[in-house]
């Protein structure tokens, strides 16, 4: 009986694949938006005219003593203040006006997923299918990427720290 729990056990763990994409420390930092470094987006901690001397002039901006939303031509970006200092909470790129580049391949929402490259898809609770990067399989901070399940096309690209 212990033989058999040991094989099932062994199967199931190399049965059971990540359906995350782990990528390192460094490239997690090395993520651009619109070509500037998220580590560097990161050390404004949400001063509207750092981030703004990034990105270029906001398309709105609000202080709601909880975070600080800012929105340019197709991107959002959402600063969490809950903390003792300002974060990254989310970060959304949502048309074509705004590239992310991850592992020095750029897209855009309206490219084919394919230009990924070999990357694992995870399916989602109502089946459809992402990309998931993060540093390991449990990490808060993670990037996913929607696309359109027939087309293949590129629909969104998210950041998130839920820390």
């Amino acid at each position: 009986m212990k033989q058999l729990v040991i094989v099932f056990f062994l199967l199931t763990t190399l049965i059971a694949k990540s359906q995350t994409n782990i990528i390192s420390n460094s490239d997690f930092d090395n993520i651009k938006i619109n070509n500037v470094a998220l580590a560097e987006i990161k050390k404004t901690f949400g001063k509207q005219a750092k981030v703004e001397s990034l990105l270029g002039t906001t398309t709105s901006f609000e202080d709601n003593g909880f975070y600080y939303y800012f929105k340019f031509n197709g991107l959002k970006l959402d600063f969490s203040t809950s903390g003792s200092k300002p974060y990254i909470e989310s970060l959304d790129v949502l048309s074509n006006q705004a590239t992310f580049t991850i592992k020095g391949v750029t897209i855009s929402v309206g490219d084919p997923i394919s230009k990924l490259g070999n990357v694992t898809f995870s399916k989602g609770r109502n089946g459809s299918e992402s990309v998931l990067f993060a540093e390991c399989d449990e990490c808060n901070v993670f990037i996913n990427i929607d696309f359109d399940q027939t087309t293949k096309i590129i629909t969104k690209i998210n950041y998130f720290d839920m820390s």
